[in-house]
């Protein structure tokens, strides 16, 4: 059986329902989910199979929705963690009202116990100490809304959840990624999708293929919650997901499938003979691999390894959007056009290390082998504008 797995985060979980979206565009179905704290939540969701409306309630997402008009609503972490502190001290945690009111608005308990996928939630009894590993068919039907928030019970961030006498933590405190509960359930296949977040992970205790999805951009604050921040965070879920199982390229940023072969036929044998012409000897461009850390791999990887890695780079440099996926003709395009328009100190660095490749080589050498990746980055920059 197969099973998803979902951190706790909080407001990191929307990027689970950026992965969820890119799992259903690849026809992955599920016959187990599995969550701690924001994890269950979502997961909850994904058993009642209410994609939109969890789409719906991740964009609109932010502190005054979840706690109330008078709360900090802003995108400076300082002050919300400052908040959470203040309220800590004033009152044990910020209170929870509103988040109980959502989870009872938007979770559908009937089409959540007659869904044919299995479910699964962690939570931390304070009172006896325990963990608490719990399936839907476990936790009595009055009780769902109770479970689900006592999962995410961000403690001390958020006040503790009281069912029955007893007082609960978030789930994270035993278990942040409730792999070993997927395969107390009968799970032989596992997508997990780890949002980095605080919180202790459980090594499996059974040996099962697994796959796992992690952000490789950096989310949202994990208890700031604001509608900008939860829409960047679904990009990037559905992104890597795609990336994870083969259908989109890159690491930090993103590419449409085929666009570094594109790029390598397009510009390539320019590229390489504007190189070998600086270097001019096999003895130099030996010696110059060895600087950019290239090793005895086939040439097709070598070549893959170092145009993903100029083309993440010369990104970065210039500031480009990380949610976006990008063509090989977009992507270009818009380099050109901001080393044109835009003047920060990266740029003007490359502009200058261009303006080199016109000069002489014998000094030239002496500067590329100091600066191996930023000459490399200039010679792409010349090769695409001269294209």
């Amino acid at each position: 059986m197969k099973a998803l797995v979902l951190s706790g985060g909080g407001s990191k979980g929307s990027y689970q329902i950026g992965a969820w979206k890119a799992l259903k565009k690849l026809h992955i179905k599920f016959d187990i989910v599995t969550g701690t704290s924001v994890g269950a939540l979502n997961g909850a969701l994904i058993t009642q199979k209410n994609y939109y409306k969890a789409i719906h309630l991740w964009k609109k997402m932010n502190l005054k929705i979840l706690f109330g008009e008078n709360v900090v609503d802003s995108k400076n972490d300082f002050q919300v963690m400052k908040m959470y502190g203040k309220e800590f001290i004033k009152n044990g945690g910020m209170e929870v009202k509103r988040l109980e009111d959502l989870i009872e608005k938007e979770i559908n308990y009937k089409k959540f116990i007659n869904s044919k996928i299995n479910y699964g939630l962690v939570t931390f009894n304070l009172t006896t100490k325990k963990p608490i590993q719990i399936t839907k068919k476990e936790i009595p039907k009055d009780l769902i809304g109770d479970y689900l928030m006592a999962s995410a019970s961000c403690y001390p961030a958020f006040k503790k959840k009281e069912i029955e006498g007893n007082k609960y933590i978030d789930g994270g405190f035993f278990d942040n990624l409730p792999i070993n509960l997927a395969i107390k359930m009968g799970a032989d296949e596992i997508i997990a999708i780890d949002l980095s977040a605080p919180g202790f992970n459980k090594k499996p205790k059974k040996n099962v293929p697994i796959i796992k999805i992690k952000p490789n951009n950096k989310l949202t604050n994990f208890l700031n919650f604001y509608e900008e921040g939860a829409k960047r965070n679904i990009k990037l879920g559905y992104n890597d997901t795609m990336k994870k199982f083969g259908k989109l390229e890159g690491k930090k940023y993103t590419f449409k499938k085929g666009t570094l072969k594109k790029n390598k036929k397009k510009y390539l044998e320019t590229f390489e003979y504007i190189l070998k012409d600086i270097l001019n000897s096999e003895k130099l461009l030996d010696s110059f691999k060895k600087l950019i850390t290239i090793s005895n791999e086939s040439k097709i990887k070598i070549t893959n390894t170092v145009m993903l890695k100029l083309m993440e780079s010369l990104a970065k440099d210039f500031s480009l959007d990380e949610t976006i996926i990008y063509s090989e003709k977009k992507f270009n395009k818009l380099l050109i056009k901001k080393l044109k328009s835009q003047n920060s100190k990266e740029i003007k660095s490359l502009q200058k290390m261009i303006n080199d490749l016109t000069k002489s080589k014998k000094s030239l050498r002496k500067k590329i082998v100091l600066n191996p990746w930023g000459y490399l980055k200039a010679i792409y920059l010349y090769t695409i504008s001269e294209a």
